[in-house]
């Protein structure tokens, strides 16, 4: 799926300090989706959690909170009002059931100075998180 890579230089993240575990969905036999009750993992079984953010764009008339998915064994945290920066950070277009409009999820590999971007940036070498 085509990715479109964010400049995280031109616009900044406050942290609300709200997150959670991402659902799991599962397909019923009459095509419908609904909760499994697990929380969703990503293709190489990293738990997903959605992590909300105040998106402080000074082109933009409003301000508006987003949903940055993060793959993490370790819950991802923001502090209410501070900024964030998240590593990685994408959108990605997909076209909403429904409506049929394009809209964008987003997507990092984690916030930086957590997880295992706080040992990668200190020496560590371990794997990154999709």
């Amino acid at each position: 799926m085509r990715t479109i890579p964010i400049d995280t230089n031109r616009v900044a993240f406050i942290g609300t300090g709200k997150g959670a575990a991402r659902a799991e969905y599962v397909e019923l036999s009459d095509g419908s989706r609904k909760r499994s009750g697990n929380q969703d993992k990503n293709e190489h079984g990293v738990p997903l959690w959605v992590i909300d953010v105040l998106v402080d764009d000074d082109e933009a008339d409003r301000a508006e909170v987003v949903a940055v998915k993060i793959a993490s064994h370790d819950e991802p945290r923001t502090e209410k009002w501070k900024p964030v920066r998240f590593v990685n950070l994408v959108a990605v277009p997909y076209v909403a059931q429904g409506t049929g409009r394009v809209a964008l999820s987003m997507r990092a590999d984690g916030i930086e100075g957590q997880g295992a971007h706080a040992h990668r940036k200190a020496g560590g070498n371990e794997g990154q998180a999709a």
